[in-house]
C-alpha cells in the first residue's frame, strides 16, 4: 500500500506539471531509468524521478511539435517520418518563382536594380549603398521601395 500511495503522489505531481495524458508513461520510464542507475548515484530519488519524467514529457512535446511523432495516444503511438527535402512539385514551383523573380529584376531600372540587389543580396546598409551609387540615402530608400512594390506585383500577378 505505501508504494501505491507513493506512485499515485508522484503521478499526480508529474500530471499537474506536464498537463499531459501520457504522464504515467513518462513516470514509468523515469522510474526505470532510476533503477538502471548504479546504486548510490542519486541522492534524492523522488526529485530525480520527477525531473526525469518532466524531461521525457518535454522531449515528447518537442518531437510532436516538429511533426516527427503524432500526439501520444493511450493505446498507440504512430511515428511519422517526414522527408526534409522538398517534393518535386515544390522544387519545380520554386524554380519557376525564381525565374519569374529574375525576369522582374531585369525589368527594373538600372539604379533601382543595383540598390535593391546591394541591399537584399549583398546585405549592404542604405548609407553604404548611397556611397557606392553616389546618391542620397533617401534615394536608396525610394529605389528599394519601388523595387519591392514592382517585384511583388510582378512575381504574384
Amino acid at each position: 500500500m505505501p508504494c501505491q500511495t507513493e506512485w499515485l503522489r508522484l503521478y499526480r505531481r508529474v500530471r499537474a506539471l506536464t498537463r499531459r495524458d501520457d504522464a504515467e508513461d513518462h513516470l514509468q520510464a523515469a522510474l526505470l531509468n532510476y533503477f538502471e542507475r548504479p546504486e548510490g548515484t542519486v541522492t534524492s530519488p523522488e526529485a530525480y524521478i520527477t525531473r526525469s519524467a518532466l524531461n521525457l514529457s518535454l522531449n515528447a512535446r518537442k518531437r510532436e511539435q516538429n511533426g516527427c511523432v503524432a500526439p501520444a495516444d493511450r493505446n498507440e503511438m504512430l511515428v511519422e517520418v517526414r522527408d526534409p527535402a522538398p517534393s518535386q512539385e515544390e522544387a519545380y514551383a520554386a524554380t519557376q518563382l525564381m525565374a519569374r523573380f529574375q525576369e522582374g529584376c531585369a525589368q527594373l531600372p538600372e539604379k533601382t536594380r543595383q540598390a535593391f540587389l546591394l541591399n537584399r543580396v549583398e546585405k549592404m546598409k542604405y548609407r553604404d549603398i548611397a556611397a557606392t551609387l553616389g546618391i542620397s540615402e533617401s534615394s536608396v530608400e525610394k529605389h528599394i521601395a519601388k523595387a519591392l512594390v514592382f517585384l511583388s506585383s510582378w512575381v504574384n500577378p
